[in-house]
């Protein structure tokens, strides 16, 4: 009899051993698994390079090609649909667009903005415009069932509006004075000179237009079309803003 139920003490932690043993290496096959397939990109976090352009600006304001901005965007993703391909976003962010150019853009007494060639002795390095905005980006956003590593195709749409809070002009070049009739005389024996003039208030305060992003994984295209011009109707030249750049949201 003690032989028996020892047999029994036996054969039942085998069987418990045996159970114990399985479950754990179907644990271990579904961890496997999970770290397979990776997290979903929400795109909370956006940087971007752009280049900055204006359309239908005169020929004498003579933007540059290499004219580039930055931005920089946070957004909060709400997803439609249990499998997450579907969601709307809203955003916080700065924007700063720079404007090259070989003209001067010089302030009269009303405070609008006049444009001023360059005298043709005039040695330039650097003369641009930079405008800073805080914006607030809405998206509509498509994506791709993730592969295992997480990356999708995208697709988002949408619209953003901004407030310019600063603005300032950079020069660097030879130094120079403006008559009242804005001819422009170059100062004896010309030093390189570098300033910035602020605050240029012919500008318009505020900047909306559609977006539209498209991308996979952690790197996008995008582009930005201004439906408001750079300057206000009447105090500046004419020219509404278009972006178009590279993106990228590394969460």
């Amino acid at each position: 009899m003690k032989y028996f139920a020892t047999g029994l003490l036996l054969m039942a932690g085998g069987t418990i051993f045996a159970q114990t043993d399985t479950t754990t290496v179907v644990d271990d096959e579904e961890i496997v698994n999970e770290m397979n397939v990776g997290t979903p990109d929400r795109d909370r976090f956006v940087f971007s390079l752009h280049w900055d352009g204006l359309l239908g600006a005169p020929d004498s304001m003579d933007v540059g090609p290499l004219s580039r901005g930055v931005g920089l965007h946070f957004y909060y993703d709400i997803p439609f649909d249990a499998a997450k391909q579907y969601s709307f976003a809203v955003g916080l962010g700065w924007n700063n667009a720079n404007y090259y150019t070989k003209s001067l853009l010089v302030n009269d007494s009303l405070g609008n903005t006049n444009i001023v060639g360059f005298n043709e002795s005039q040695s330039v390095t650097r003369n641009k415009l930079a405008v800073h905005y805080v914006e607030v980006p809405v998206e509509f956003r498509f994506r791709t069932k993730p592969n295992q590593k997480g990356n999708s195709f995208k697709v988002a749409v949408g619209f953003k509006g901004g407030y310019q809070f600063s603005n300032h002009t950079k020069y660097v070049g030879d130094e120079y004075l403006i008559d009242d009739a804005n001819n422009v005389t170059l100062v004896d024996n010309a030093n390189e000179i570098k300033y910035k003039f602020y605050r240029y208030s012919s500008l318009s305060s505020v900047q909306y237009g559609p977006t539209l992003r498209i991308g996979y994984a952690n790197v996008n295209l995008e582009a930005f079309y201004g439906m408001a011009g750079l300057f206000q109707e009447g105090k500046g030249p004419a020219g509404t803003p278009l972006q178009i750049g590279v993106s990228f949201n590394p969460f």
